[in-house]
């Protein structure tokens, strides 16, 4: 994928919030973020306490309740990433080019859930079976909480970035970055839970299985087809 073809996409995204599909699945995700709103707030601290230190992540499975709102705003994230991926071209293989805006979105989001249902499958397959088990359910878990942190920074980011009338090339560019920063982040937080129950090379080799495949997957798709 060359940047000829990035420039297409973004160039073409002129339209995308002409599509009814689009403008239905921004309504829904706008209105079920303000249904959670005070759930989200009562989870912020905790999110942001997260990105410097595990405990606060940690601190979120000690409740039901907020774990269960954790989840309920993880889902609603993948929509929101999922149409922030098909606006700035985040995920724009060859085999979604031609599609109709709303479409793409639809695909766009229908590949990220795919990868995510991969990964449950991989951490089931990969439980393990003497100690350990609830520290490596709590490290894998962390990966919601860093879905909603990128939903609402990749929002906030696309939205401030228009405010200054920044080209949409140079928001695609910026969020990817902070996606990668983020993933980053996400990937010491739940290697320093796992070491809490197993050695560093146990948890670089749950990383690797877990976490570099489905991720690898995402690229290699975007890349070849």
């Amino acid at each position: 994928m060359g940047i000829s073809d990035i420039m297409e996409g973004v160039q073409g995204t002129a339209e995308w919030g002409d599509s009814l599909a689009n403008c239905i699945l921004i309504s829904l995700t706008a209105v079920l973020f303000i249904l959670y709103m005070s759930r989200l707030l009562a989870l912020l601290p905790f999110l942001g306490g997260g990105l410097t230190r595990w405990n606060d992540l940690a601190n979120i499975e000690d409740s039901m309740g907020r774990t269960r709102d954790r989840n309920a705003l993880a889902a609603i994230s993948v929509l929101a990433i999922g149409l922030l991926a098909s606006r700035y071209c985040l995920y724009y293989p060859r085999f979604i080019r031609g599609m109709e805006p709303g479409v793409r979105s639809l695909v766009t989001i229908g590949v990220i859930t795919a990868v995510l249902l991969l990964r449950a499958a991989l951490v089931h397959a990969c439980v393990p079976r003497r100690g350990g088990r609830d520290n490596y359910l709590l490290s894998q878990r962390t990966l919601y909480d860093f879905v909603i942190i990128w939903a609402l920074g990749g929002g906030a980011t696309a939205g401030t970035l228009y405010i200054f009338r920044a080209n949409i090339l140079t928001v695609r560019v910026v969020m990817l970055v902070c996606a990668g920063l983020l993933w980053l982040i996400f990937l010491v937080r739940r290697t320093q839970i796992l070491r809490n129950s197993c050695s560093q090379f146990t948890a670089i080799l749950y990383l690797c299985t877990l976490e570099l495949i489905p991720a690898a997957l995402i690229v290699v798709s975007a890349l070849v087809f």
